[in-house]
């Protein structure tokens, strides 16, 4: 898609997808576009999981609402879709305790590494891949 492409189909996605319907921007689509490269990378399990977690949220959950359990291993997300639970909670507080990448106990006050929580998306991603 060109830019002008790009564009229009940003501002179509915003006028009728009820997922930006309450959403005010102090910028445009053409803001957008401008400051994005050139290559537009695909994340698929993010965009898969944020599409899904939208829906649950939003009325597709199994019994009107979302039961989730924190996991801190990538073992127990596993363990928890098994057994049924619609989505999987990553606690900050989890990661800061024992989850992050310094090996060091943290308090809940985002004092640990930066890349703790990708690190630990990333463990149970990979595991929910090889499922």
């Amino acid at each position: 898609m060109n830019r002008e492409e790009q564009i229009k189909a940003l501002e179509k996605d915003w006028a009728e997808n009820p997922r930006w319907a309450n959403v005010k921007r102090g910028y445009s689509a053409e803001d957008v576009v401008r400051l994005r490269g050139s290559v537009q990378p695909e994340y698929t399990l993010a965009r898969r999981g944020a599409e899904k977690l939208w829906d649950l949220v939003n009325g597709k959950a199994k019994k009107g609402y979302v039961n989730a359990f924190g996991a801190i291993t990538a073992g127990q997300a596993m363990q928890q879709a098994k057994a049924g639970l619609e989505a999987v909670y990553l606690s900050g507080w989890q990661v800061a305790a024992d989850g992050n990448t310094s090996e060091t106990m943290y308090p809940d006050q985002s004092l640990y590494a930066y890349d703790s929580v990708p690190t630990m998306v990333r463990r149970i991603n990979n595991t929910f891949k090889r499922a």
